[in-house]
């Protein structure tokens, strides 16, 4: 009976260090790696951005209040070609992002130099000779506050924007004709109106990203009239009707600060 207990004692001794060493082992194994979180673009973020801008300006003449003929008319719409002004663009932007899940929400003002200049002179028939007009148009800035859209695909942004655009309309104009007819006029304007593009923006570190975008921009018509002088009786006044839309193409770089986690819901 004896030999019995000790042959039992034996076996129950070997199994107690094999469920040890199995209960070792279970615990010194090792975790799933952890994986980097998506890339995020909440938060605030400043930047500078460059690049090019051209724009459309039609310039409509007109005589009124005076006994010019419909020939004379005629010949002064012909004098009024289009301008196509081209310019450089550059500045800074300042913005913030709230990112829901791969969506982005966000606002973005900017400012800058806009450089567009073009001056154009044209002659055109008269009935009783000929006419000349030379017209110029510029701006020298703009600044925007628009609304931004987009999707993340990790570290690239997709996006669409669009809201409120700010420029100075800058135009002159001269008319003289062979009858001893001249005319001046000119103005400089703040012009108010709406911007609309889109782009893409792409991270190269956790904090720097660079973006290319293209924004239209349309401001409108402004009105300026202006008295005929010369060649005997007056000729009442011409009145001109001036507008301006641009396009910008540009590149840009944009510091992120620390923002909070993008949302998911």
């Amino acid at each position: 009976m004896r030999r019995i207990g000790l042959v039992l004692l034996i076996a129950m001794s070997g199994v107690a260090p094999a469920t040890a060493a199995d209960q070792s082992s279970r615990i010194l194994t090792k975790a799933p790696a952890i994986t980097d979180a998506a890339y995020n673009w909440g938060g605030w973020y400043a930047g500078a951005q460059v690049g090019g801008a051209w724009g459309t300006s039609h310039v409509g003449n007109a005589f009124i209040n005076g006994a010019a003929p419909i020939a004379n008319q005629q010949a002064f719409a012909a004098a009024s070609p289009p301008l196509n002004p081209t310019g450089f663009s550059g500045g800074g932007q300042i913005g913030y992002n709230h990112q829901v899940d791969r969506w982005l929400f966000g606002i973005e003002a900017d400012a800058g130099y806009n450089g567009l200049r073009q001056s154009r002179t044209a002659t055109a028939p008269f009935p009783a000779g000929s006419l000349t007009t030379t017209s110029s148009v510029g701006s020298d800035w703009m600044v925007t506050l628009r609304p931004r859209a987009g999707y993340a695909v990790d570290r690239t942004l997709f996006y669409l924007t669009g809201g409120l655009a700010l420029t100075d309309l800058k135009f002159a104009s001269s008319y003289a004709d062979t009858t001893g007819q001249s005319a001046t006029s000119g103005f400089s304007k703040t012009k108010v109106g709406w911007i609309a593009g889109a782009g893409i923006e792409h991270a190269f570190t956790k904090n720097w990203t660079a973006k290319v975008e293209y924004l239209y921009a349309d401001f409108g018509k402004q009105s300026v009239t202006s008295p005929v002088a010369g060649g005997g009786a007056p000729n009442g006044l011409i009145a001109q009707d001036v507008d301006l839309k641009t396009n910008t193409v540009r590149g840009g770089l944009n510091y992120h600060f620390s923002g909070p986690p993008f949302a998911k819901y």
